[in-house]
């Protein structure tokens, strides 16, 4: 019969649903792994092996690649990665060790106007318009907690949670999803790229201070506008204001001049 490990422990498949997660709803608890209650299914239909994540919520990878919709077939050898466990698919039960430890993977969300860095050090990293986020997006399109990067099931996953909704390369998310190196996150207006490699000369790591609170942080989510043009005016507005400030101060001179001229 085919066996399931994760390090030292294993469980045989039987021709019932072998249901994993951190809960007491699940056949095969494993509580120190960052599970959900029921977070993956191993079924064994007519002799043939598969796994499932239990709903759309759980992050389930196997080789690498995020499992979604219908069972996947399962062959020796095979490693399905969920939470922060690994665990090994065997044909015949398998020997008993110690797994390697786990690499730790530089990563970073680079924003890609001003070049900044946002290191991925963390188990969880916040986004919105909230200032208790790691990363704060300004800007009132923007949910106060926007979404959030987890590492998990070996590497780093978005989960979407404003209402405002996440594009991942221009395609909207509802769901939690696996990046890879390269990928863009777009949060109201603005762009984060995905990447674990070493940052270039001109982009530079951000802070670690927490920004404080302040009006626009506090205020409701306004609707974004997607419709063409709608970015490129913004942009636009941001590169005119500062010479509005500059022709509003001139006048501003000129009208003081010409009050002194005529108080003479």
């Amino acid at each position: 019969m085919p066996w399931i490990a994760a390090g030292t422990d294993a469980r045989e498949v039987t021709d019932d649903d072998l249901v994993v997660g951190g809960g007491v709803e699940a056949k095969w608890r494993v509580s120190t792994a960052d599970l959900m209650p029921r977070h993956f299914v191993i079924s064994l239909s007519a002799g043939r092996p598969s796994v499932r994540a239990f709903s759309t919520d759980s992050v389930v990878v196997l080789n690498g690649q995020q499992l979604s919709g219908a069972p996947r077939a399962l062959q020796n050898g095979d490693v399905i990665a969920a939470g922060s466990a690994r665990f090994t698919y065997t044909d015949s039960a398998p020997a008993r060790h110690a797994p390697p430890p786990a690499q730790d993977v530089s990563a970073y969300l680079v924003d890609t106007r001003t070049k900044t860095a946002y290191r991925l050090a963390t188990r969880s990293t916040g986004i919105g318009r909230d200032a208790s986020n790691a990363i704060v997006v300004r800007d009132p399109t923007a949910s106060r907690f926007h979404a959030e990067i987890r590492r998990e099931a070996g590497g780093f996953v978005l989960h979407p949670r404003g209402s405002a909704g996440t594009l991942v390369n221009n395609r909207r998310v509802g769901t939690p999803c696996l990046l890879d190196d390269g990928d863009t996150i777009e949060v109201a207006y603005r762009v984060l790229q995905f990447t674990t490699r070493p940052l270039s000369p001109g982009e530079r790591v951000a802070g670690t201070t927490p920004t404080p609170q302040d009006e626009t942080s506090r205020r409701p989510t306004i609707p974004r506008d997607r419709t063409p043009g709608t970015q490129a005016a913004i942009d636009a507005a941001d590169r005119r204001w500062p010479v509005a400030a500059i022709w509003g101060v001139l006048l501003l001179g000129v009208v003081g001049l010409l009050s002194w001229l005529l108080r003479r």
